[in-house]
């Protein structure tokens, strides 16, 4: 039996102790970010890529067509004699890439473990040191079918912005898998409903309030602060903040 591990970014790589024996892909997608609702997984690559070039550009040092794509195409290819270890935090940007992760593995007969790190929202594996890392690797979370069958359910119900049917779906796991309902409630309340923007974007406003500047950085540090269940970059949050701007100077 191997162990393949799906890392949560580039991040992680970069400190991943070479004393753990397994490959390892690269997890790089923002799935919490744009649009997701695609019949295949060619049309999700296509309509992605397109979408981070158009919002982001000059953001990716390497085209999404490979860097990205290909990362993605190996969780689909995994041996079902492999282990495999899902190394994600508790946010809701984590949590959406690992409910894709356990989607793309529905046919996976093998093991699938689940690494989370023992801290706060706040911090995470960029805050774990390598005997960290280690005792995290010896002590990961085995996942029963049933659970992966609700991880993969979740990412459907993502797709087609269901929040209250993933509610209901992650209280059956309150007591196995209690970080998914903060992080459905986190999904729900982000989403634009009428004249209300989104919790984020409301956040983002009432902190430059509160500040009385319009300074990103200072923002950005205080929304994470207060707000560390979304796991949002600055690429993310200042889109938002943009947004944000845009729309008090249009009224």
């Amino acid at each position: 039996m191997k162990n393949t591990h799906i890392l949560n970014g580039d991040a992680l790589f970069a400190k991943f102790p070479s004393s753990i024996p397994g490959e390892k892909i690269i997890f790089r997608e923002c799935l919490v970010d744009g649009p997701v609702d695609f019949d295949s997984f060619e049309g999700l690559i296509l309509g992605r890529s397109e979408y981070l070039a158009k919002t982001y550009p000059g953001a990716q040092e390497k085209p999404y067509i490979p860097h990205v794509s290909e990362e993605l195409e190996k969780i689909m290819t995994c041996s079902d004699s492999d282990r495999i270890y899902c190394w994600f935090e508790a946010d809701l940007f984590c949590q959406v890439n690992l409910w894709y992760s356990i989607f793309l593995l529905d046919d996976h007969e093998g093991e699938i473990a689940l690494v989370l790190p023992e801290m706060t929202l706040e911090n995470g594996f960029a805050d774990l040191n390598e005997d960290e890392l280690l005792e995290a690797y010896r002590n990961p979370r085995l996942l029963s079918k049933n659970e992966r069958s609700i991880l993969s359910r979740l990412w459907i119900l993502f797709q087609k912005k269901k929040p209250e049917e993933a509610k209901r779906l992650a209280w059956t796991l309150e007591t196995e898998l209690p970080f998914l309902t903060p992080a459905v409630q986190a999904w729900e309340e982000s989403m634009p409903k009428g004249d209300y923007p989104g919790k984020p974007k409301a956040e983002l406003k009432a902190i430059a309030e509160k500040l009385e500047t319009d300074e990103f950085k200072y923002i950005f540090r205080e929304f994470q602060r207060r707000h560390p269940i979304y796991g949002y970059g600055d690429l993310i949050t200042r889109r938002l903040w943009e947004e944000v701007q845009k729309e008090n100077s249009d009224n």
